[in-house]
């Protein structure tokens, strides 16, 4: 297992990605670096890419936030977002108790491995937090301080302010693919209902938390991003 990276790693990280980006001129190949960066970094390692882009949001460097945030943009007109993979609610099955268990029958699909969706940075972050996936769960806390980071740094941008939240209110009605539960699209939908209100970063994560529903997970070990 991977360690975490350092603070000092993950600042070096985040402006190797920002200077990438700054490199080129045309938007199109702006996002091809990102999802290069998402591809290399592995599936497991999605969440190191999150952090990447909490240090810009973090940043003093709104040059810096605006290029990553256009490029957000980008990929959201083309509906092509960076994602990372969690396993969805459900994908989980106990084998048949009448029959003899062999070792087939604890595949990864029994452990959750798969279906699977691609998820982009605000829909990964609201997934981990709510629902049982192959990680262990965000804390509340964690979940409202990345999400309003992310959303600041989202801001930025006058594409993915507009799209972002049209997006997630899409997610938020669509009930028959099973990657979400109905208290995820409950908070996709608060999500969206606040960003496209122009509420600050910080009353949108809050209005994420707000929306609570009954299948909200209880008594889980829950761990920092």
């Amino acid at each position: 297992m991977n360690a975490a990276p350092s603070a000092q790693a993950l600042r070096a990280a985040a402006d190797r990605m920002v200077s990438t980006l700054a490199a080129h001129a045309d938007p199109e190949y702006r996002l091809t670096v990102l999802k290069r960066l998402v591809r290399r970094l592995g599936e497991d390692r999605y969440p190191v890419f999150l952090r990447l882009l909490g240090v810009v949001a973090e940043s003093d460097d709104t040059r810096a936030q605006r290029l990553l945030a256009d490029t957000i943009g980008t990929a959201l007109r083309r509906m092509d977002l960076p994602g990372g993979a969690l396993s969805s609610w459900g994908a989980t099955r106990l084998p048949d108790s009448t029959a003899p268990v062999s070792a087939s029958d604890f595949s990864g699909q029994f452990f959750g491995g798969t279906p699977r969706r691609m998820l982009g940075p605000v829909e990964y972050l609201t997934v981990w937090h709510l629902q049982r996936t192959q990680r262990t769960a965000l804390s509340a806390e964690t979940f409202q301080t990345s999400l309003s980071r992310m959303i600041a740094l989202l801001n930025q941008s006058e594409d993915a302010r507009t799209l972002y939240p049209q997006k997630l209110a899409v997610d938020a009605q669509n009930e028959l693919e099973g990657a979400y539960t109905r208290a995820t699209r409950e908070r996709l939908a608060a999500i969206a209902s606040a960003w496209k209100a122009g509420r600050s970063p910080d009353e949108i994560a809050q209005a994420a938390l707000d929306a609570r529903a009954t299948d909200t997970p209880h008594g889980w070990v829950l761990r920092d991003l």
